[in-house]
């Protein structure tokens, strides 16, 4: 026995694994959906920061004749870098509309983004000629603070650590990785690029800035809008949990929800669980131990449900109706109904043995499968989750059948037949079931 019920554990605890890991796949496609939409909106921040700057560098070299070599390659290598870092903005929106690679591209586009820049003051500073403590005066330098807020659009902060990382280290080598020089060397090379300082230099810095401030304001929306939609998913949540079931609050979506509020006729199947001669406990304990009395019953009965993924619809007294197959039909809700009567008889026979109630406590179960109306009723002032149809009133009244055959769980042929267990139970004889016209087979457990 003991074995039987380590087995039982360990194959609970292995459903309990999987029903968690699909929970993590949901949340896990939910985010990738987030990240392909702020991998769209990265892309397209990289295409306008690009172009607005290279419209900027245009008009403020258009009508300037250039004699400074130095200064003609600085802007050719600033327009070829501000077309890739557009380029790279495009594939990017390109391939998260396509859901490709959407894990890896936050971190490729930022190692790209850092190769750019870097590879731009580099090529100033080994390739021009000019020390590399002098990478501030360049223009390339203030596109480092765009690209870093740029990723925090992925609201990513290992990626952002990442991006800070990548520059610091870059910056670092290229201001310090030339040696010193002497306050005259310093004097003589500031006065070769002085044109960097120049109305039209410091015009590019300007819409620089204006880009930096339009990402800002693109991840501070995006943050509010994400905050209001969280705030507004919670009160959602707290509001359902007025009027439905616990179980059914956290998974409905507004789509679900807004189906439920329709109503709809679905294929169930309805658990009864009711306490035999509740009354005697009423009479010998006083209020505060009756009260406690009922609520470890009905923890015990949430045990079960949770356990098998049951829905309890509501308690009523020293009883409980628990539905499998809400919100949506699933494979196995029949079984999965039988298994949490099961395990309720179970969980009950611990509870007598722990506390020896005299008399000991006993339960009635009814099982059947069936088609029912289940929605939201009510107005706006009481709304209530409510399932009803022959079905409910047939589960209700084979519960009550268990007084008369002896035996603390019954269900009905159908729900046995849907849950492939006919080998598993016993046909029994019974009286007619009050309030149902149509003749019902019903089944006990097989000793």
């Amino acid at each position: 026995m003991d074995q039987l019920s380590r087995f039982r554990s360990a194959w609970i605890a292995l459903l309990s694994r999987r029903r968690s890991r699909e929970l993590s796949g949901t949340t896990h496609r939910l985010i990738r959906e987030a990240d392909a939409g702020a991998l769209q909106r990265a892309g397209l921040v990289r295409m306008v920061v690009a172009g607005l700057l290279l419209l900027t560098v245009i008009a403020v070299t258009g009508g300037i004749e250039l004699t400074n070599p130095v200064a003609v390659r600085q802007i050719w290598i600033a327009e070829l870098t501000l077309t890739l870092f557009g380029a790279l903005g495009w594939c990017g929106a390109w391939l998260a509309s396509k859901r490709i690679a959407v894990d890896r591209l936050p971190m490729i586009t930022a190692v790209l983004d850092a190769l750019l820049i870097l590879g731009n003051l580099a090529y100033t500073h080994w390739g021009l000629g000019i020390p590399g403590n002098l990478f501030a005066a360049f223009p390339a330098a203030w596109v480092v603070p765009i690209t870093i807020a740029a990723a925090a659009i992925h609201y990513q902060p290992r990626l952002q650590a990442f991006v800070a990382l990548i520059y610091v280290v870059g910056l670092s080598l290229l201001a310090y990785g030339g040696g010193s020089l002497t306050p005259a060397q310093r004097q003589q090379d500031l006065s070769e690029i002085s044109g960097l300082f120049s109305e039209q230099a410091n015009m590019v810095r300007i819409a620089m800035v204006l880009s930096l401030a339009m990402i800002l304001i693109l991840v501070a929306r995006q943050s509010r809008v994400l905050l209001e939609r969280a705030v507004r998913e919670t009160t959602l949540r707290l509001n359902l949990t007025r009027y439905l079931p616990r179980e059914l609050a956290p998974v409905l979506t507004e789509e679900s929800f807004a189906s439920l509020r329709q109503g709809r006729r679905t294929r169930i199947t309805v658990l009864f669980v009711d306490m035999r001669a509740s009354t005697s406990f009423g009479e010998t304990m006083d209020p505060a131990q009756l009260a406690v009395f009922i609520t470890s019953f009905r923890r015990r009965v949430l045990r079960a449900a949770s356990r098998h993924g049951g829905v309890i619809d509501k308690f009523t007294g020293d009883g409980a109706l628990i539905l499998f197959g809400v919100p949506g039909a699933q494979d196995g809700d029949a079984g999965r109904a039988l298994a949490c009567g099961r395990t309720m008889l179970e969980l009950i026979q611990r509870w007598n043995a722990k506390r020896r109630f005299d008399p000991p406590v006993r339960v009635g179960i009814g099982i059947h499968s069936g088609e029912v109306f289940c929605g939201v009723v009510g107005d706006e002032s009481r709304l209530e989750f409510t399932v009803v149809g022959e079905t409910v009133n047939i589960a209700s009244r084979i519960e009550q059948a268990t007084k008369n055959a002896g035996c603390d769980m019954l269900a009905s042929r159908e729900a046995v037949q849907e849950a492939g267990e006919d080998g598993l139970w016993t046909e029994i004889a019974h009286e007619p079931l009050p309030g149902v016209t149509r003749t019902m087979v019903l089944m006990r457990p097989a000793q």
